[in-house]
């Protein structure tokens, strides 16, 4: 069980397969299980390198405030102990924020970035509505079971036609998701970083190849902060995943995956 030990805490991270490396990154509250539908595909061509984020899994878990680009420094200490200078970074929602500090602060790191349902945050952040945000506040103080929750939350994260037609499928995200429980603590200290975090100002210096993606019926993070991260960095391709909500690594996973090795092989 691999682990790391990096600014103050241990890092649990996994390696599949073999070839140019590739880091994925992954949201809020969810451990690198959440991968489990990209991870095959990807690692057929790829070395795939996935880790648990502070906060999570089986990483440290630090009742202290986190940050963005502290993550993104738990990022660079996970390619240190896998052995890689460089990597190609693909980062969702909280993970892609991530992404994006890390090609910001540590540019030689990064040969290529994919950036999934996320934000530059700052002054052209479009908001969830007030009934999406505040149902991701209040799960760190509900009673509800981790399955119960992750149901209730399941009309943010997916298109509604998408949990009528493929129930099956989300319920098998969740069964993933729920395997360690995120903490309430640990959630809000998360939630509080992609809260903070604002790389507006900065997106256009990210130079090198970049691939933006996003559902155009995200609730969670709306379609309009990808057009914004699409149109702020430098030549930047963009992949609209039509009829997807947020978590379109599931509602779209064969084209997505496609899409996704069509770009590092183009590289």
């Amino acid at each position: 069980m691999p682990i790391t030990k990096a600014n103050g805490i241990d890092l649990y991270y996994e390696v599949h397969g073999e070839g140019e490396p590739l880091l994925l990154i992954m949201g809020l509250s969810l451990t690198s299980k959440s991968w489990f539908r990209t991870i095959p595909a990807l690692s057929e061509q790829y070395k795939v390198i996935v880790f648990d984020n502070r906060g999570v899994g089986l990483s440290g878990k630090p009742n202290s405030p986190y940050s963005i680009e502290l993550m993104a420094d738990d990022a660079r200490a996970v390619l240190d102990a896998a052995g890689v200078a460089s990597a190609n970074v693909y980062g969702i929602s909280m993970g892609g924020m991530i992404a994006q500090r890390i090609a910001l602060k540590y540019p030689e790191r990064i040969r290529s970035l994919i950036l999934g349902c996320t934000t530059s945050g700052g002054e052209k952040h479009v908001q969830p509505s007030s009934d999406v945000s505040m149902l991701m506040l209040s799960r760190a103080s509900s009673t509800a079971t981790p399955e119960e929750m992750a149901w209730a939350t399941a009309p943010i994260l997916y298109s509604q036609s998408f949990i009528e037609n493929h129930r099956h499928l989300v319920a098998e995200d969740i069964q993933r998701r729920i395997e360690i429980p995120v903490l309430p603590y640990a959630y809000m200290l998360q939630l509080q970083a992609c809260l903070d975090h604002d790389t507006y100002n900065e997106i256009d210096q990210i130079r090198g190849p970049v691939l933006v993606i996003h559902g155009d019926t995200d609730k969670l993070v709306p379609y309009e902060n990808g057009v914004t991260l699409a149109e702020k960095i430098p030549n930047a391709e963009f992949l609209t995943i039509k009829g997807a909500g947020h978590i379109y690594v599931t509602e779209a996973n064969d084209l997505v995956n496609n899409r996704v090795l069509e770009f590092l092989n183009n590289q």
